[in-house]
């Protein structure tokens, strides 16, 4: 068994993040496709990318596991490159489905493989220790180039409206590339076989149950981020255009929302003495609430505070949770399961999103979307934090 690999792949984990992190049309996606298609159809292929994605989160974790989680990753930003590359070619709404079909596969094949090589890599060096303290850097790298995307994005797009798109895709092919550098963990690897296969995705799905504590914590994990990854990938750059903020200020205001939810969450995950693993659970269910509960009430500048609480939500789901149910899954099934759990929370994703059409047009719009989560996290996620923390007061909590 190879040692010292984490020494390659982390500094690989870093830079593929921060490439694909870089999404210069996030701040006018919006925009872009309503001069494509109908508003109605705008929240139909977001919710439709993601029932593709969860559709595939399973099997494409278990190929992870079986075949390779390097594997993975690589025909994982493949197809991306393929998917961004139609974005700025398509004209009509079947091919922006084909287009979004292919994301959502793309993502399937990366998302929980990549976390899981990481993982595996630092434990095959006895360093797991380091996972979270790793996960916090590559947070700050991602969130930096996420950032400058969405700042610029809205002056590329007034220069191009494609110069965006282009630029994005360019950072794909380097992700790809980037990829054959990284070296396969050999801790816990398994033969592929048909048998083994459906073994796998059973096993990986029994993980996320495997006793009470892991399923309150799976419960958890997919309450906050079905309504977190919804105002992250769709809501939040939506909000900006309801509030009526024009293109270039859209990249800025963004860019500076998600610059302050950086440095606020890189202070408190890094500082565990002060945000301890009780203050995580806690911390979840009170800023959801305060940040999304007040929508309706939202106007223009004096939304932003709420809007940058709502957006900090779903990158702490990835600073914090992540490590939390990491910690509970066994390697040779990690990548599987959180494959699995990421399934879960697409589905929430497809639900809300495909559900809001006919609110946002017949009952106040984005801002009443907000209200209806906030009362979402009130109601749901503020009772599993209590039962997690009566159930293990005293041990994992």
């Amino acid at each position: 068994m190879k040692k010292n690999i984490s020494k390659r792949n982390i500094p690989l984990y870093y830079l593929i993040e921060s490439l694909d992190s870089l999404v210069f049309f996030i701040p006018v996606i919006y925009i872009y496709l309503q001069g494509k298609i109908s508003i109605a159809q705008i929240p139909f292929l977001f919710g439709y990318r993601y029932l593709i994605q969860l559709l595939m989160e399973m099997p494409t974790g278990a190929i992870a596991d079986l075949l390779g989680k390097k594997l993975s990753v690589i025909i994982g930003f493949f197809i991306n490159a393929v998917y961004f590359f139609l974005l700025f070619k398509v004209n009509f709404f079947w091919q922006f489905l084909i287009a979004y079909t292919l994301g959502g596969i793309g993502d399937s094949f990366i998302s929980g493989a990549i976390d899981a090589l990481v993982y595996d890599s630092l434990k095959q060096d006895d360093e797991e220790k380091k996972y979270n303290s790793v996960l916090a850097k590559q947070n700050l790298y991602s969130q930096t180039a996420l950032i400058i995307a969405t700042v610029s994005g809205g002056f590329l797009y007034s220069i191009n409206h494609l110069l965006p798109f282009v630029i994005s895709f360019i950072c794909q092919i380097i992700a790809i590339f980037s990829s054959l550098f990284f070296v396969e963990p050999t801790i816990d690897t398994v033969k592929f076989t048909i048998i083994n296969y459906s073994k796998q995705i059973k096993l990986g799905f029994h993980e996320l149950f495997k006793n009470k504590y892991i399923t309150q914590i799976s419960l958890f994990y997919n309450a906050v981020g079905g309504i977190s990854w919804t105002v992250s990938m769709f809501f939040s750059s939506a909000l900006l255009v309801d509030l009526g903020f024009p293109n270039i200020e859209l990249g800025i205001i963004g860019g500076g929302l998600k610059l302050l939810v950086v440095i606020v969450l890189t202070i408190l995950v890094t500082n565990e003495k002060i945000f301890t693993k009780k203050i995580s659970f806690i911390f979840f269910p009170i800023l959801m609430t305060i940040s999304m509960l007040p929508g309706i009430f939202f106007k223009g500048y004096f939304a932003l505070p709420f809007a940058a609480g709502a957006m900090m939500v779903s990158t702490a789901r990835f600073m914090i949770l992540n490590k939390y149910v990491n910690e509970e899954f066994e390697s040779k099934y990690r990548a599987t399961a959180i494959s699995t759990l990421s399934m879960f929370v697409g589905i929430i994703f497809v639900i809300i999103t495909i559900g809001s059409g006919p609110i946002i047009s017949n009952f106040g719009g984005i801002r009443t979307i907000y209200t209806l989560l906030g009362l979402l996290s009130l109601l749901i996620v503020t009772p599993l934090t209590y039962i997690i923390l009566k159930t293990h007061s005293g041990n994992s909590v």
